[in-house]
């Protein structure tokens, strides 16, 4: 999951040429709106244009999504530079983004990279400056993963022995104390779609997406228990190891002693010039420094820069995005009564170039 860098997706197709890639959608909901703004006049004018987006963004079939497509560009047929920025820039990478093709792959529900932009925003908490040297970060790193990692456990530990109020039911018992309780919420969201008559066909979507039954699967089981090899092992915490660091000291410790002894058996046979080589290999992994030392701090010549911020160099919040700023000129505009969507004034029509990389 990424945004629509060029690079970076390039480096996925080379490095992990099996891997399924797949585009943010808010990023890409957001670029949209920060390149296609200005061209609407008013706001009802936009929203009734996004909402013709998300429609071809969501739509659940190759055929349907020809049809929400054509649908868009004949409505908004007069906004040309917009379809126009729209068919080359976002269409060309429609397989990962749109839901017609990215429904065929096990993402668990992400469609956008905000776990990231979560994990990020935590870490800048712990970090409070941008100016750490390399040892402090690493150790905020450290502390950060730790932090997080005992929650993980404190909450797995509670699941393990309650009860989730939505898996009461019969059909349900053996899923109990085995399954996460965000799993069990989704698989009676879909119970419920069983009783409330709003199934349509099954498109086998939400199971190749989810890793749990849809709402077909669990009426097909209705009447009996709805067995456990169902469920997709990223949803199981019966079968999790939390096991830290710490934990698996002994096990490395005895590991070593097995390959300790192995070396000292296998050494007594070993020519002398061999025994040599050995020796100073250990001999050279055991002297080695694990010393960190600061780098140089050039100096640039002239007149430091002054800081634009309040917090200066120090201050880890990053420059406000394009679509932020479209969005606060928006803000400004609504704050004086005035119901444009876009300030000309201050944001010129070639301020944002539709051939950037967004």
């Amino acid at each position: 999951m990424s945004d629509r860098e060029l690079v970076l997706i390039n480096a996925i197709k080379k490095v992990f040429p099996t891997t399924s890639h797949l585009l943010c959608v808010w990023h890409i909901e957001k670029n949209v709106l920060a390149n296609c703004k200005k061209y609407f006049g008013r706001a009802e004018e936009f929203y009734i244009f996004m909402s013709d987006w998300n429609n071809v963004v969501y739509s659940t079939t190759e055929a349907l999504f020809e049809e929400n497509w054509f649908e868009f560009t004949s409505i908004h047929k007069e906004k040309k530079d917009v379809i126009e920025y729209i068919k080359n820039v976002w269409l060309p990478w429609k397989e990962k983004f749109v839901s017609a093709w990215t429904d065929k792959y096990l993402h668990f529900g992400n469609r956008s990279s905000s776990r990231v932009e979560g994990a990020h925003a935590k870490l800048k908490q712990y970090l409070q400056v941008s100016t750490r040297d390399l040892r402090e970060v690493k150790e905020k790193i450290c502390l950060v993963v730790e932090h997080e990692f005992n929650e993980i456990k404190v909450k797995l530990s509670s699941e393990k022995i309650h009860v989730h109020h939505d898996g009461t039911m019969p059909l349900f018992r053996e899923l109990h104390y085995h399954v996460s309780h965000f799993a069990l919420k989704e698989i009676y969201e879909q119970y419920g779609f069983t009783k409330d008559g709003s199934m349509t066909p099954c498109t086998g979507h939400y199971m190749a997406t989810m890793g749990l039954p849809c709402a077909h699967k669990i009426k097909y089981w209705q009447g009996t228990t709805f067995p456990l090899d169902l469920i997709h092992p990223q949803w199981r915490i019966d079968t999790l190891s939390l096991n830290s660091q710490n934990d698996l000291h002994d096990e490395d410790t005895g590991r070593l002693d097995e390959l300790l002894n192995e070396l000292r058996s296998t050494y007594q046979r070993w020519p002398l010039n061999k025994k040599k080589h050995a020796l100073s290999l250990i001999t050279e992994l055991l002297n080695q420094s694990n010393a960190f030392f600061e780098p140089v701090v050039q100096r640039p010549k002239g007149r430091p820069p002054k800081s634009k911020k309040k917090g200066g160099i120090t201050s880890t919040t990053r420059d406000p995005s394009r679509f932020e700023l479209v969005e606060s000129s928006q803000r400004r505009n609504e704050a004086n009564g005035e119901n444009n969507l876009f300030d000309l004034n201050v944001y010129p029509l070639d301020t944002f170039d539709l051939d950037g990389p967004f």
